[in-house]
């Protein structure tokens, strides 16, 4: 094979990987899309948290269901309670609520959800 050959095959990957890694960037698009992104930190700074967001049962409009997951989780090997709530229009999303939250919880003390009428 050809210096000529290896320089194109090596550009055509190059290519490949910043399309892909370009893809993969656009498909975060809203903080509610952040929410549900998988992350292996579980710093109390990085916490999923619903305040602020679609998901804030403060600001909840019309019927659906709550997420509620609280337990213990790690921040620098201290441990910390953790308590997190969120409201969903699907049950489906609420479970996906709790399996990312189940990510962040060495110690599951409750994981639920429940039906909710704003």
């Amino acid at each position: 094979m050809s210096k000529t050959q290896k320089a194109g095959k090596r550009s055509g990957l190059v290519t490949v990987c910043a399309l892909a890694f370009g893809l993969s960037a656009c498909q975060i698009q809203s903080p509610s899309d952040l929410l549900f992104g998988s992350t292996w930190d579980t710093s109390r700074a990085n916490i999923p948290n619903t305040y602020g967001t679609q998901y804030d049962c403060r600001t909840f409009q019309g019927s659906g269901w709550k997420g509620i997951a609280g337990g213990r989780s790690n921040d620098l090997d201290q441990g910390m309670s953790v308590s997190v709530a969120g409201c969903f229009h699907t049950l489906d999303e609420c479970q996906a609520f709790l399996a990312l939250m189940s990510s962040y919880l060495y110690f599951q003390e409750y994981m639920r959800c429940n039906p909710h009428t704003a």
